[in-house]
């Protein structure tokens, strides 16, 4: 059989699959994806039944100037963009690869699917940006202490499969209560938000940093070698002697790390962290 008799067969069963929806098969469609709360659960739904009209060989999903891969798969030279909606309210953008050319038809099909799909997803991103926000530290935006509590644990479950490395660094502010004391808990909270800023300028992309309580911070490096955390206390030093607000109110910070040991759990990882950064802040002020 000839390529050209191939690409007929091939035509013809995608003309033969691709119908307009009926009244009954998008309500099918719809009760499928509502409900689903998890974007990643919502996209795997509807990318199965747009796969049943139309062949995707990836399909990315950009929202607030960041790109989800939904379908992942090789780039082909036809590739379609669309904008989603729901109720006014802009959702980001769907980009399409194709094995071939869309016709007008099969983008008819996809707005039918991306109306079915916008309300749902409006959904899933305010369920997420709600969770998101049950994570966060209101005083310094960083992620709180529940937040750190679910990630060293997921972070030590991938350590232990993977075996990348994951190192845990406790940070405690020295003189921090005396800005309290003197100028006022206004002024404690902007040294507060200062040094969150800057500890969050120290790390890679691929780190979190939390802020524990008080003015006590962590961060978890992953990958990450022992050279990982000098580098990030090096920085993190230099940021502070170079800014103003903090080096006016002698604002400095002293750090306990603990690398990831086999058998370790979030508990031993912590209190090694912890013992390490009150051995630093107490020899720092024992006197030369």
């Amino acid at each position: 059989m000839s390529t050209l008799q191939l690409e007929q067969l091939k035509q013809t069963a995608i003309q033969s699959r691709r119908v307009p929806l009926a009244a009954d098969q998008r309500l099918i469609v719809l009760q499928k994806l509502q409900g689903r709360l998890e974007i990643d659960s919502l996209f795997e739904v509807f990318c199965r039944e747009l796969e049943k009209q139309i062949d995707i060989s990836r399909l990315i999903w950009e929202h607030n100037e960041i790109s989800h891969i939904v379908r992942r798969g090789g780039s082909t030279d036809y590739r379609q963009t669309f904008s989603i909606k729901f109720a006014q309210s802009p959702l980001g953008m769907l980009q399409y690869c194709t094995p071939y050319k869309l016709d007008t038809d099969e983008i008819s099909l996809i707005h039918t699917y991306h109306r079915l799909l916008a309300g749902p997803l409006s959904n899933a991103i305010e369920y997420n940006r709600v969770r998101n926000l049950a994570l966060l530290d209101n005083l310094t935006g960083l992620n709180n202490r529940t937040s750190f509590e679910q990630d060293i644990r997921q972070s030590i479950a991938l350590t232990e499969r993977q075996d990348h490395g994951l190192i845990l660094m406790i940070f405690d502010m020295d003189n921090f209560k005396q800005v309290n004391d003197t100028y006022g808990h206004l002024d404690g909270d902007k040294v507060l938000r200062r040094f969150a800023l800057l500890l969050k300028q120290a790390i890679r992309a691929s780190d979190r940093c939390y802020r524990l309580g008080g003015d006590e911070f962590a961060v978890l490096l992953t990958p990450a070698t022992r050279e990982s955390a000098q580098l990030v206390n090096e920085r993190l030093k230099t940021l502070i002697s170079k800014d103003a607000l903090l080096t006016s109110h002698n604002i400095s910070s002293s750090v306990g790390c603990s690398i990831y040991q086999q058998g370790d759990n979030s508990t031993s990882m912590f209190e090694r962290a912890d013992r390490g950064m009150y051995r630093h802040k107490n020899s720092r002020r024992r006197p030369a």
